[in-house]
């Protein structure tokens, strides 16, 4: 059974006879209110919806849909259904987690670590600079900015580089697109494993199996608002009234 599989079974087992209340699949991230009214929200791979001018089934006849049948959705390799799923998947784990410390002060760097970081995220980009060498893999890596002593590799690289890495960092998003099972498989030599972003699914009942330590989401604490900066266009900084950034060793 692959990652994201025990993951929604996780989830299952806290979805009860919850429904869909509300939801919005926008362009930087996508979120999802329950009837219970815990909110969650996921990564939108805006770029790789498809080609048609419909992303969803049955958009419009989606509010009431049992919250338990949305989940299965994190296991589509439609990514606007995934990104559905994986957020209903926050709602229902990251409710229970409080807010925690920065995870660039929370975080250690030595100076002989071998730090591998599959997505961007400035505040660990700059924590690791002290480190014997940072890689980090984008899928466009002519984008992203110099970074020290950073080498910005492509995304397909990860699998090669990760299994010399001591410390890796994970971008969230991996459990939408399909890409985190093999992505921890290759951290085969890593001592320490970090999950970052909203996109998170504060799962430590799985995740500690695959030699995750770290575990840094998002809480909503206010799913109506998160759901209209979703429906705005917002981004991960724009979330931040409605919600909280996490922080768990496991």
């Amino acid at each position: 059974m692959r990652v994201e599989e025990r993951i929604v079974a996780q989830a299952k087992e806290r979805a009860g006879t919850l429904t869909v209340e509300d939801l919005c699949l926008g362009v930087g991230y996508t979120g999802i209110k329950l009837s219970d009214g815990s909110g969650g929200v996921s990564y939108t791979f805006r770029d790789s919806l498809g080609e048609g001018c419909g992303v969803l089934p049955n958009a419009g006849r989606l509010i009431g849909l049992p919250a338990a049948e949305v989940l299965d959705w994190a296991l589509s390799n439609n990514l606007g259904m995934a990104a559905v799923g994986m957020a209903a998947v926050n709602a229902l784990l990251n409710r229970d987690f409080s807010q925690g410390p920065n995870i660039a002060q929370a975080v250690d760097c030595a100076e002989d670590d071998v730090v591998g970081m599959v997505g961007w995220f400035c505040p660990l980009v700059w924590r690791y600079q002290q480190a014997k060498a940072l890689y980090i893999f984008e899928r466009d890596p002519a984008s992203a900015s110099p970074a020290g002593i950073a080498r910005i590799l492509g995304a397909e690289e990860a699998y090669e580089i990760l299994p010399q890495c001591n410390k890796v960092v994970l971008t969230g998003t991996s459990f939408i697109n399909k890409t985190a099972d093999d992505l921890l498989k290759a951290c085969k030599n890593a001592q320490e494993i970090i999950i970052v972003g909203a996109s998170t699914p504060m799962c430590p009942e799985v995740l500690r199996d695959y030699g995750v330590t770290v575990l840094a989401g998002t809480r909503i604490v206010d799913a109506d608002r998160a759901l209209r900066i979703v429906a705005q266009g917002g981004g991960g900084m724009d979330l931040s009234p409605a919600s909280e950034k996490l922080f768990e060793r496991i």
